[in-house]
This record gives C-alpha cells, structure tokens and sequence, in this order.
C-alpha cells in the first residue's frame, strides 16, 4: 500500500521539520518532496502536517503513522541487512547521536577514515543533541556517550560501558580568592556554579554523600548559577564565573589544571560513579551494521 520511498521522504520531513530540509538530506527538491507527503496525505484521508510558512509540525494523526511508518521502515532496513549478510555485503545508513561534539572527536572521528575503509558501504549519519533524549521523537541506531537516564528512561534498549570517570568539581583561583575555598559541601550555599542548560535543573550540583555508610550515593545540591550553557564550562570556569561539574578525565579540563588556570575543590566529596553508555536498539535480528560499528568502535576504547 505505501512504497518506502514515500515513508522515507515523510519521516525525515518529520524530523527536520523542513520540507526544504528533508529535501537536501536526500538531494530531492522541496518540490518533489512535498508533493510525495501530499500524496500520502490523499491515500490516507487525513493530514499529516500543520504548515506554517517557518515549519512544518506533525499533527496527532501524523505523530501516530509516525510511530507505525518507522516500524515498517525498521523492518525493511532489517530484510536488506540481511540480504546484503548473505551476500557478504555489509551496507546501509547508521545514524549516531551523541551529546556534545567533543565525544566525536575524541572517541570516534579520529578512526573514521579506518573505518570507512573496512566498510565503504556504510554511510554515517553523525548527529548531535545538547538536551535529554527523547526517543518517542528522536530515535537513532546508535546512542553513543549517553549517561545512566537514557537506560532507566528506556529499560527495553541494550547498553556496553564506555567510560567510567570521577565527576570531579573544579573552579578558577581568582573565583575561590573572591568566594572562598569550601571545605564540605555544606560550605556551598554561596557559592555559584556554571549550569548545564538542559539539565533538570539546570544549576544541579552532583557531589558524593560524606558518611561511609552511605559512600558512592550521589546528592544533588543546587546553586546559583549565573551562566548556564550547552558548552564551554572549562573556559568559562577559567575566567572565574562559577564552579563546574566535569568527569575528571576530560582532555581540557587537564590542560587547564597543570596550567593551574583551574584547581579541583572537594575532592573527598566527587561523586565516583559518572559514565557513559554506548545504547543501541534490543531486536530480534540484529543489523550488521550496527553490529559492525559496535565492535569496530569498542575495539578503539584503548587509544581514548
């Protein structure tokens, strides 16, 4: 009843929110593209999309073909996988997301090139998204770098380790000469901290609880925080605007403490237990490809 073709061209309408967009993901004319959605529209009997003259947003109805037109697709991503397994072949699209750029750049594009020599027929998709993932609107074949929250938000996906580092707390000498060096966390009521904008709240403070009975239990402090951000928090906690939270391993955050342009606070209080997650979906058949990158990537976890 429906080519993929057609679902194809509404999904990535859908997720760009864009005909003119979609159009240029896959190198067709907004034209094109939007005549193809209209279609469907008419088989259907129901619109898909409220437009605007800036965008274009998923009605109910469309956000309910949606979840059923990406199954089909799933599907027939997954009869081609395994056709191409056969014929010893491994192809398709992967799409990756991550949460900062950093992460691409220190675990994954600097053996890209080997990679796409090994498998010239998978094309990557590398995306980034700075805010929680949702996956009832924001799915990929590969969460990469993702913390604890996607695996408790979404018991159903499969997860491997990718690191497991101190979440360490760290500010400038300028600011702990105007604010003062905290001894325990309950000597940080004045102090500020840079947020992480999408955090829930933004200002969260994550430090280890004192009592040994209690160690390796987080508590979450909140302050105030005159800057909050996506990104940055090493340079800005240089200039002295704040307090940051950052897993002590972070290649940045290294250079500035043996500049001591940054000093660590509270270090028999940071939090031990921050890592990251590599999350991918739990099917029946798994895809090659996803497979392939998975064991080529986790394979590079020495040389981070």
């Amino acid at each position: 009843m429906f080519k993929t073709e057609t679902l194809t061209a509404f999904m990535l309408v859908a997720k760009h929110g864009s005909f003119t967009a979609a159009a240029a993901a896959i190198q067709q004319t907004p034209m094109a593209m939007s005549k193809q959605v209209s279609l469907l529209e008419a088989k259907l009997g129901e619109a898909l999309f409220e437009r605007t003259t800036r965008k274009v947003n998923l009605t109910q109805f469309g956000e309910e073909f949606r979840l059923q037109a990406e199954k089909i697709l799933s599907q027939h991503e997954l009869l081609h996988s395994w056709l191409a397994l056969r014929q010893g072949n491994i192809s398709g699209t992967l799409s990756i997301v991550t949460q900062a750029p950093e992460i691409y750049q220190e675990t994954i594009f600097p053996w890209l090139g080997e990679f796409h020599q090994k498998y010239p027929d998978i094309k990557l998709e590398c995306d980034v998204v700075e805010k929680i993932i949702d996956l009832e609107h924001s799915r990929y074949d590969i969460y990469w770098g993702v913390g604890d929250y996607l695996g408790v938000r979404h018991p159903g996906l499969k997860r491997r380790s990718l690191w497991q580092s101190h979440y360490g707390i760290y500010a400038s000498p300028g600011y702990l000469a105007k604010y003062g060096t905290p001894a325990t966390p309950d000597e940080l009521q004045h102090h500020q901290l840079i947020g992480y904008l999408h955090n829930q709240p933004s200002n969260l403070l994550i430090v280890n609880k004192s009592d040994k009975s209690a160690k390796d239990q987080p508590e979450y402090l909140t302050l105030a925080s005159p800057v909050k951000t996506v990104t940055g928090f090493v340079e800005l906690a240089a200039q002295g605007l704040g307090l940051i939270n950052l897993a002590a391993d972070d290649p940045l955050l290294q250079q500035h403490l043996k500049a001591k342009t940054l000093l660590p606070v509270l270090e028999n209080y940071w939090w031990p237990g921050a890592e990251v997650f590599l999350y991918y979906q739990q099917v029946k058949f798994e895809q090659p490809k996803v497979r392939a990158f998975i064991d080529f990537f986790m394979s590079k976890k020495v040389c981070w």
